[in-house]
């Protein structure tokens, strides 16, 4: 009971599910699937993108941290194609293949100021396996950095640590394509 003599609501969580709070406006969850339910609002997209054996990373010019591709999905537009658009415009690279590796189920809080308490959205998590890397193009605001995958996974999990597990399943999953020969060269 609280001081003033009300009972305070029960929340059930459901056993072994770990939430992760998102600054104080959203709270997460992991889902492992490769398919997005219908119906529920993509907000923002996530990809580590590869070829060969190299990892690419991308910054804004200008900016000192390295990050993969991610930005919020405009309205309208799928996850995949809008994966493959950006990575175009902004650093030279053509999709070969996306995976989804999962999504984190964000529930607004309290203290969401764009989106009612307890609304749902989905923040996914791809994985980009390049066919082509041109050069980037020169009015698109980004630089790219190729890094090999040891350190290139290093700087993935320090940029994202909520979801840093997820990330080690993702490069797992590119080793294992890489060494099965399933991937095309870029």
């Amino acid at each position: 009971m609280e001081p003033n003599g009300m009972r305070m609501p029960i929340t059930y969580r459901e056993p072994g599910v770990v939430e992760t709070n998102i600054g104080d406006e959203w709270r997460a969850r992991w889902v492992d699937t490769s398919e997005l339910p219908d119906g529920v609002e993509v907000t923002l997209v996530r990809a580590l993108v590869f070829a060969g054996d190299k990892g690419y990373a991308l910054r804004p010019v200008g900016n000192t941290n390295w990050i993969g591709i991610e930005d919020e999905l405009p309205a309208g537009e799928a996850p995949d194609s809008f994966l493959k658009r950006i990575l175009k415009e902004r650093v030279g690279i053509t999709a070969d293949r996306l995976e989804l590796i999962g999504f984190q189920a964000c529930r607004a809080t309290r203290h969401n100021t764009t989106h009612g308490e307890g609304a749902l959205t989905l923040r996914p998590l791809y994985l980009v396996a390049a066919s082509d890397v041109e050069t980037v193009p020169p009015d698109s605001g980004y630089e790219r950095r190729r890094m090999p995958l040891n350190e290139y996974g290093v700087a993935m999990r320090a940029r994202y640590p909520e979801i840093e597990p997820h990330i080690t399943t993702l490069l797992q999953r590119y080793a294992v394509m890489l060494a099965k020969g399933e991937l095309r060269p870029a």
